[in-house]
């Protein structure tokens, strides 16, 4: 476990330290911030509407947190590969992955203490964005639960997406690449699904519909965390970690 952690700390902190990473938090920041006042003018216009029509007011959380969960999302369906492409094919070029190989530390370890220093990495840009809606619980009257629970649903999503691009890099030495396949895997995750939803095949379109990432997500959105979707998350989460394990066991015998 201590190895673990260690290698855990040692890349969360060659990540968030270097250049590179405070351009793509100042990259998001500035997307978030003009999308967000966006969001919060459209959610203002749909108020003043509501009032003097005397309609229901607009839910916030729908019109505004939601919205910007969806450019979250979208940002880190290419961010989160940028982050995690160096994890093992930096490793690889540079020569220091075989000294890990021979050192007396196991694949399981490698893989997930660079794991836990990809989630890290990308969980502190995930923690800024949260910042935004965060700071309208001085001004709005919203259900925290509804936001917490959005906030889990794109953390689980975050995951899935650094288990991805860290398997993207275990399979290469060239980060591009790792960058490369991480943003297909990335898309895949979301259209494999959908792709096959048309399908008369009832008990493969079932199937297909559990493994839709958005349809998974839509409890999260709604605030009723359903236990069926965190088990959804965590295993395919565990997919991708148990594929970049074997991929670094089967370095270790060539």
């Amino acid at each position: 476990m201590r190895s673990t952690l260690l290698i855990a700390w040692k890349d969360f902190k060659q990540i968030i330290l270097s250049p590179s990473f405070f351009l793509v938090a100042a990259f998001c920041a500035i997307i978030w911030s003009i999308t967000y006042k966006g969001f919060i003018s459209n959610f203002a216009g749909e108020m003043m509407a509501s009032n003097m029509q005397g309609r229901p007011a607009p839910n916030i959380i729908r019109v505004v947190f939601t919205q910007h969960i969806q450019v979250t999302n979208l940002l880190f369906i290419f961010i989160v590969p940028a982050l995690t492409m160096r994890l093992i094919s930096e490793e690889k070029k540079s020569r220091t992955y075989d000294l890990l190989l021979t050192s007396p530390i196991t694949a399981t370890n490698i893989v997930i203490g660079k794991f836990m220093a990809g989630i890290a990495a990308a969980a502190t840009l995930l923690a800024i964005s949260f910042l935004y809606p965060a700071a309208m619980g001085f001004v709005a009257d919203f259900s925290w639960t509804t936001l917490l629970s959005l906030y889990l649903g794109i953390f689980f999503i975050t995951a899935l997406y650094t288990g991805a691009g860290m398997f993207a890099s275990s399979l290469t030495e060239s980060p591009m690449l790792a960058f490369i396949m991480g943003v297909i895997f990335n898309f895949l995750i979301w259209f494999i699904g959908p792709s096959t939803s048309g399908t008369e095949i009832k008990w493969l379109a079932s199937v297909m519909e559990y493994l839709t990432v958005g349809t998974q997500m839509m409890g999260f959105v709604n605030g009723a965390i359903q236990i069926s979707a965190v088990i959804f998350f965590i295993t395919a989460i565990s997919f991708f970690v148990f594929l970049s394990q074997r991929v670094v066991e089967s370095s270790r015998w060539r």
